[in-house]
């Protein structure tokens, strides 16, 4: 590798803007054994090690984020309504449908509740909250609300912790009317008995299910059981379920539901097609108070013969104002998905993905769809749901032909309504697995028995492949659009980055010359840190990283920013790092980017609360007024479950708050944590975006290729003085 070439003198204190010289790229190890003990005393972090135990040791575990075992419910191929196979290529969908639908009463709605109640009601009673919600609705001879209660160790309403039990909210009053013994509530046979005693007991003419409880996507499903180790219905099992109850049915739901996070997605509207007519769900997570029951219930008093699109839309809209009284619209989504126009999106979608999995450049099509919203976290320090977007991906792969313009139009016609906080203002209605960073092969496989489109899947397996290895250039998986009778055998047992775990994903590796095509590292003569690719072909973005030196044997992360000019047209990348840092209180905040859109970046921070509780802050820059805010706490995803939290919570006076700090060690491969200053809340949070405190820091680039996998370049030692100028000292990187 050829580098730039510059003058110096050895030993010179040089200001950022006056050097360039030729520079390697070794290992990370090697590297910052190089600059072990060079800032000995760097005050700093003085204050982080003294009198202060790491409070975790290791790395941090996510392969838990796949969910816990089944407690013994087992789903079959055969178990599905659906059966999508492929001829030549192209989708054959194959559906459960009657000749004829006969509703299962004369009038009225009867609405079947699923209420699992979790840890959301054992700790603050949620669930009973909702039920007092209905309950203060319009008492109405023609509205039925039947519950089954189960999933959590504890109530405060006259339920059982022991049993499950069943009761009727009509006529203005609650009636227990059975009960059962207690059953795992993430079992697909406890909510198909529930179902089909349900419809035979309470039929009405219209009839409607809600699944109440924490929620986490296509891949880890609904309803954690706080009692059965929070095992879940995953996607699969919830559709042999409502299978299961189909024999016991004339009609179709009019809806089926999900008060929890993240379950509007693309995945699980295509299993329900058989077994409702109307979706509603949210893309994100849904805030603690969830649905507004109360205006469901008064709502249908008024209008009892109100189809599944008109209560969905006025569901939607009390979601929407039951968001902003808890002060959680702006993340809101939630949207109502007319499931009778599935097959005409999942055949267009994979038409659409066709034409992206047959382009050359696959890195210019992750780049577009990594560019979509997210949902759920999707970072370190929150967690990974790895569900993004389906309309703003197809938006920004627009150019690639009227395939994509198609599904886009299929999208809008499936989606008859929804609503969407500022944060997320374009979002489409429905999200859609997308590997941004895989939490292991299980993972994948779940994706490959629900996935709905070959060609999609293909171009995830791609995605999957390069995580494990590196690279996807000469992978050849054209096998997965052979014919098969089944994609989800296919899927489950022939795809190459699937049947081997990939291990190594999102890992953090250095670079060295092989890796994304770099072609040279070096200052420029401005003093900016730059690198130059070959091509930027597997570049899917780039931070500019900032660690500190302990003194002594280690690193602490103090995080990431977006000070990144990026230059395609000659294939590099620049530091625009200008030494200023998000402080609050004056306590420095480590920020990784959780989502960034056109109008605002999202930062998580993870923190110590109160001394007892581990979770994230979650802080918005403004881009168009340039300010910073706080959104809130949210617990992100449970590593152990794989459950979304549903609230974000705002903090209030009195509450101590202490950064998290990632710490590795010089020597070896340890990895821990550290507690920084606390903070306590006395209105609102100052946040201050200032120069970083006088000292020593280590500085490179944090590259993300399209597979998920992270690299870090060549770390620079940087001084910020106490006027806030930036040195570097380029006897540092001369025998590196």
């Amino acid at each position: 590798m050829t580098g730039k070439e510059g003058d110096y003198r050895k030993g010179m204190k040089v200001n950022k803007g006056a050097w360039k010289r030729r520079i390697s790229i070794p290992g990370l190890l090697a590297l910052l054994c190089l600059l072990t003990g060079m800032l000995s005393g760097c005050g700093f972090i003085e204050w982080l090690l003294e009198d202060e135990e790491d409070f975790y040791e290791g790395e941090q575990e996510t392969e838990g984020a796949d969910g816990t075992e089944d407690s013994g419910s087992t789903v079959s191929l055969s178990e599905r309504g659906t059966v999508i196979s492929q001829e030549n290529g192209k989708l054959v969908i194959d559906r459960r449908s009657r000749e004829q639908e006969i509703p299962m009463g004369e009038d009225g709605w009867t609405i079947f509740v699923y209420l699992c109640g979790s840890d959301l009601e054992s700790d603050g009673g949620a669930a009973s909250d909702d039920i007092e919600e209905a309950l203060a609705a319009y008492p109405s001879q023609q509205i039925r609300v039947v519950y089954q209660t189960g999933g959590s160790s504890y109530w405060y309403q006259d339920i059982s912790d022991d049993r499950l039990e069943r009761f009727v909210l009509e006529n203005g009053e609650l009636q227990k009317v059975d009960e059962r013994p207690n059953a795992n509530m993430g079992d697909a046979g406890t909510l198909s008995e529930f179902l089909i005693w349900g419809v035979q007991h309470y039929p009405a003419e219209r009839m409607g299910v809600i699944l109440w409880d924490h929620g986490s996507g296509s891949i880890n499903g609904v309803c954690f059981d706080e009692q059965y180790e929070y095992d879940s219905l995953s996607v699969a099992e919830m559709a042999a379920a409502f299978d299961r109850v189909y024999d016991s049915m004339t009609d179709r739901f009019e809806f089926i539901g999900f008060d929890a996070c993240l379950m509007s997605t693309l995945e699980v509207a295509n299993q329900l097609v058989p077994y409702a007519r109307y979706l509603y769900a949210s893309e994100e997570y849904e805030p603690g108070t969830g649905w507004d029951y109360t205006g469901m219930l008064d709502y249908l008093a008024e209008n009892p013969a109100a189809d599944g699109k008109a209560l969905g839309k006025q569901i939607c809209e009390d979601y929407y104002v039951h968001c902003r009284e808890a002060d959680a619209q702006q993340m809101a989504t939630f949207s109502v998905t007319e499931l009778s126009g599935i097959d005409d999106l999942v055949q267009a979608c994979n038409q659409a993905f066709q034409v992206v999995y047959e382009q050359d450049d696959l890195g210019d099509a992750a780049r577009k769809i990594l560019g979509a919203d997210n949902f759920g976290g999707n970072t370190r320090a929150e967690g990974y749901t790895n569900m993004v977007d389906l309309g703003m991906m197809l938006d920004n792969l627009s150019d690639y032909g009227e395939e994509i313009e198609r599904a886009r139009e299929k999208l809008e016609e499936c989606v008859v309504y929804n609503v969407n906080g500022r944060l997320h203002k374009q979002a489409g209605g429905l999200s859609v697995y997308y590997p941004i960073s895989v939490q292991g092969s299980e993972e994948l496989q779940t994706f490959a028995q629900l996935c709905p489109c070959n060609y999609y899947y293909a171009l995830v397996d791609k995605v999957a492949y390069g995580a494990g290895t590196g690279s996807a250039q000469d992978y050849d998986n054209s096998s997965l659009l052979q014919d098969i009778a089944d994609l989800a055998e296919l899927f489950g047992i022939s795809a190459a980055g699937i049947s081997n775990p990939t291990t190594n994903i999102g890992e953090f590796a250095s670079v060295d010359e092989s890796e994304l095509g770099i072609a040279d590292i070096y200052f420029d003569c401005n003093g900016n840190y730059v690198v130059e690719f070959e091509d930027m072909d597997e570049l899917a973005y780039a931070c500019c990283s900032v660690f500190v030196n302990d003194g002594e044997d280690g690193i602490f992360y103090v995080g990431s920013t977006e000070e990144i000019y990026y230059d395609y047209e000659n294939n590099l990348i620049r530091d625009d790092f200008d030494g200023l840092w998000l402080t609050a209180d004056g306590v420095m905040l480590p920020l990784e980017l959780a989502e960034s859109t056109d109008t605002c970046s999202i930062y998580a921070c993870e923190i110590m609360l109160n001394g007892e509780y581990d979770t994230a802050l979650r802080i918005e820059y403004d881009w168009e007024y340039g300010e910073w805010s706080v959104i809130g706490i949210w617990d992100g995803i449970d590593p152990e479950t794989g459950a979304a939290s549903r609230e974000v919570y705002e903090l209030e006076d009195g509450d101590v708050f202490e950064p998290v700090y990632y710490w590795t060690s010089l020597d070896d491969d340890t990895e821990e944590w550290y507690l920084g200053d606390a903070c306590t809340v006395d209105g609102e949070v100052e946040l201050t975006y200032d120069y970083l405190p006088a000292g020593y820091y280590f500085y490179s680039f944090e590259l993300h290729d399209i597979y998920g996998n992270v690299y870090y370049t060549p770390y620079i030692t940087q001084e910020i003085d106490e006027e806030g100028n930036i040195w570097f000292y380029p006897e540092d990187m001369e025998d590196t």
